[in-house]
């Protein structure tokens, strides 16, 4: 096993530990805990949750890829704009493909009938809970942008954990399903980010500095 792929094992037993411990700990009593929060304070993460919807983000992309590619040309901004509406598009399909093979029981099963758990193969919309697609959204939109501008991660990404966290104070997800879809979102960017290293499809900020350091190595 290559030091790559021992690196994408460990990333990804992380996120499944903690999903693992967070169904069996606290999925549910951190949602009825939410359930009983004030409406007030329901209403703000309503209008947060609403920056998890991928649609605004793939129709302002494919606008800028255009503009950047026919109107006012620079090859690099729009394979930049491509790689990010790639990482939103892509992940949005995957988790959309891994919904119904799990089968996972929203919130409202819980607070309406008392059930949690899953229902494999189970159509509908309460029993498409994981990953939370938001949340990928969200984090898929982080992970691309910070490759591009790598000081603003912090906030990027912290505004993506403010995104996951809306879905389960509005009573969408359970903690497990956001931690599943933030870790299809920054998972797909780094299999993208591979995959147009390898093809040479696009140069990142650093390639240049670690062509250089090789270079100077041999």
């Amino acid at each position: 096993m290559t030091r790559r792929m021992h690196a994408v094992a460990a990333v990804t037993l992380l996120p499944a530990a903690l999903a693992v411990v967070s169904y069996m700990l606290l999925d549910r009593p951190l949602s009825l805990f939410c359930r009983d929060l004030a409406p007030e304070i329901v209403q703000v993460f309503q209008w947060i949750t609403e920056l998890g919807v991928s649609t605004g983000y793939l129709l302002g992309l494919a606008a800028l890829f255009i503009f950047f590619k026919f109107i006012r040309p620079r090859a690099l901004a729009a394979r930049r704009v491509l790689f990010v509406f790639a990482a939103i598009a892509v992940s949005g399909v995957a988790i959309n493909l891994i919904k119904p093979l799990v089968g996972r029981l929203r919130p409202k099963l819980l607070f309406e009938a008392g059930l949690f758990g899953f229902d494999p193969f189970r159509i509908g919309y309460e029993y498409n809970s994981f990953p939370s697609g938001h949340a990928t959204t969200a984090f898929a939109l982080a992970a691309s942008l910070a490759i591009f501008f790598p000081r603003w991660r912090l906030p990027l990404f912290g505004l993506a954990a403010v995104v996951g966290l809306s879905r389960i104070v509005v009573g969408a997800h359970y903690l497990s399903d956001v931690i599943g879809g933030a870790y299809a979102g920054i998972m797909t960017v780094f299999l993208l980010f591979l995959l147009c290293r390898r093809r040479g499809w696009l140069d990142f900020p650093g390639d240049s500095d670690m062509e250089s350091a090789c270079l100077k190595q041999d």
